[in-house]
């Protein structure tokens, strides 16, 4: 019976009954339902995804004060140490933090209007955009609708919604970089994929989506110029300041969300062998904070199974190997129970 009066009491603490296999327990002094993983339950998620920079190369560049805005997150939130991409180039991490692998893919071929479809052995990395590479898997967007729950993808200087233009590097805008226009279910249902995938002046925290995941222009997420200098560095921490305080401002994220700052892959994205560490930032009001570091590896796979845990969805990728079914999550950078 003592038992029983103790699930009814926690229950009352959530505010809620927590889902099935999910524990009602406390986060920083938070009440919050758990996964058996340690995730807690979010309200909203918002994902901001960098370009092409090593956590070393963006740690030097705030030891010498030249990215404030980075410093202050550094300072202020959770951190990793040994957090990693899964592939060189771009688009395989993107593809593997919202699909649960890469699929095959192996360069940042075109979302549509290409000769032929990429993978290892006839991608040309110096002509991307002459492939496609559009797949007809399961991924983050359909488990979130199955579970009667909302998302959007913002693109900044995305201009017209669901744009498939591949873009150069000389361009701000890329397909490449919002996964979500290269799943078949989405690009080819033009109204799914129009209310959906939208610029990114259209994102709007106060009435944002259970799922929020925001790409920068090509300036902005520190891609260009290439090769990099300090320029990069500038021009995404000039950025990044006030984009954080408007959605760390917002209900959305006081009520129990969460707002990761991930880069896609490290300096040396294009020698395949290279994975160094790369930056990421976890904000949240269940998470560690006040500077903490985690030294725990993980990588885009862990950050899929933590956003599915944390909205009470099933896992994608195949078992056996690591990906988001079989991976370890971020649980490290949050409060004890």
């Amino acid at each position: 019976m003592a038992d029983v009066v103790t699930v009814i009491v926690d229950a009352a603490k959530c505010g809620a009954a927590c889902p099935v296999g999910y524990t009602c327990g406390t986060a920083n002094g938070l009440p919050v339902c758990r996964a058996p993983s340690g995730i807690p339950l979010f309200s909203h998620v918002f994902v901001i995804m960098e370009e092409n920079t090593s956590l070393s190369t963006l740690v030097a560049a705030i030891g010498a004060n030249a990215a404030p805005n980075f410093a202050s997150l550094q300072k202020k939130y959770a951190s990793g140490l040994e957090y990693h991409g899964v592939a060189h180039p771009s688009l395989p991490n993107y593809v593997a933090l919202t699909s649960g692998g890469t699929q095959g893919i192996a360069c940042d071929c075109a979302a549509a209007s290409g000769l032929g479809s990429c993978n290892a052995g006839n991608c040309n990395l110096l002509a991307s955009d002459e492939c496609t590479c559009s797949q007809s898997v399961s991924n983050l967007a359909d488990q979130i609708e199955t579970a009667k729950k909302t998302w959007m993808a913002y693109g900044e200087a995305m201009d017209t919604p669901c744009n498939l233009v591949f873009t150069s590097d000389a361009g701000t805008y890329s397909a490449r970089h919002v996964p979500f226009l290269y799943y078949d279910d989405i690009q080819t249902n033009a109204t799914r994929c129009t209310s959906h995938v939208v610029d990114y002046s259209f994102f709007e925290p106060a009435s944002a989506a259970d799922f929020n995941f925001i790409a920068p222009n090509l300036t902005d997420d520190m891609h260009n110029p290439f090769p990099a200098t300090q320029g990069n560095i500038t021009n995404g921490d000039t950025w990044i300041g006030p984009q954080v305080e408007k959605i760390t401002a917002s209900s959305a994220y006081t009520d129990g969300g969460l707002l990761v700052i991930v880069w896609d892959e490290d300096d040396d994205s294009g020698l395949l062998s290279a994975n160094a560490p790369i930056p990421i930032f976890v904000l949240s009001p269940y998470a560690k904070s006040g500077g903490y570091m985690s030294a725990a590896t993980m990588d885009h796979y862990s950050l899929l199974a933590t956003i599915e845990d944390g909205l009470d969805l099933p896992r994608l990728g195949s078992a056996g190997i690591p990906r988001a079914s079989t991976a370890d999550t971020l649980a490290d950078y949050f409060a004890d129970k």
